[in-house]
């Protein structure tokens, strides 16, 4: 898992320990608060000392924004849902263009022992570069 998701799965505890809805939890990752801090707090002590947590961040973020609510809640579910696939689509990605990157390596690598074949008047000056083989380019 990827950083994003990680964060994600972080705030799902903090809302389960906390007792938070979808809302309150979008208001504190909004306002940038860290839940590894928020899991921390989850001591007796601090509890009994402190407003809950709910309070405190529906306070900050209408403090802050100005207004009571987000304009559009997103499930925390949903958005680590999401995570998760746009970090497939990445690494997916990351493996297509590191393939790309070996076969445009290997084409460069054909053309130029081609090349070198063909100034030297060696083996296969007449031979195309996209039927050279990998044993071909081994010296």
């Amino acid at each position: 898992m990827k950083k994003e998701s990680v964060e994600l799965e972080q705030w799902t505890k903090v809302k389960r320990l906390h007792g938070l809805t979808d809302a309150q939890v979008q208001m504190a990752r909004e306002l940038r608060m860290n839940p590894k801090r928020l899991l921390a707090r989850a001591d007796a002590e601090q509890a009994l000392t402190q407003p809950s947590l709910a309070v405190q961040i529906e306070s900050q973020y209408l403090r802050r924004f100005k207004r009571s609510l987000p304009d559009t809640v997103v499930p925390l579910r949903q958005a680590l849902h999401e995570a998760r696939a746009r970090e497939r689509a990445e690494a997916r990605e990351r493996r297509r263009r590191k393939r790309q990157a070996e076969r445009d390596h290997l084409e460069a690598m054909r053309v130029s022992m081609l090349t070198l074949r063909r100034m030297y008047g060696g083996v296969g000056a007449t031979e195309d570069p996209q039927r050279l083989t990998d044993d071909d380019l081994r010296p």
